[in-house]
């Protein structure tokens, strides 16, 4: 069975967690960027460019910024909310888009 396909904002989730990984690591290589987020290398820089664009990342050097942080926290948070209440909301719009395919 194929794997389910991403949202942006599960894929953002993906670029920014492993550009704040690899910070920790010290510098950002941006093959290690598209590896850990699993994306292949001209759709990882568009996505940079769409991250650049609403301010969450830096490009040169490749960081992420107070708003990408944010998102983080933010999408962590929305994440643990929704699996305490029961609800399965990424899984549950891709069981409905399979439906419609």
């Amino acid at each position: 069975m194929p794997k389910p396909k991403r949202n942006k904002m599960e894929i953002y989730n993906d670029i920014l967690s492993a550009i704040k990984l690899e910070l920790v690591n010290g510098e950002v290589h941006p093959t290690r960027v598209q590896s850990m987020s699993n994306l292949a290398y001209d759709k990882l820089t568009r996505y940079l460019k769409e991250l650049a664009g609403k301010n969450m990342i830096t490009q040169n050097p490749l960081g992420i910024t107070e708003k990408g942080r944010e998102f983080l926290q933010d999408y962590d948070r929305i994440k643990d909310f929704l699996s305490e209440m029961g609800v399965k909301y990424l899984t549950a719009v891709r069981e409905e888009r399979r439906k419609r395919e």
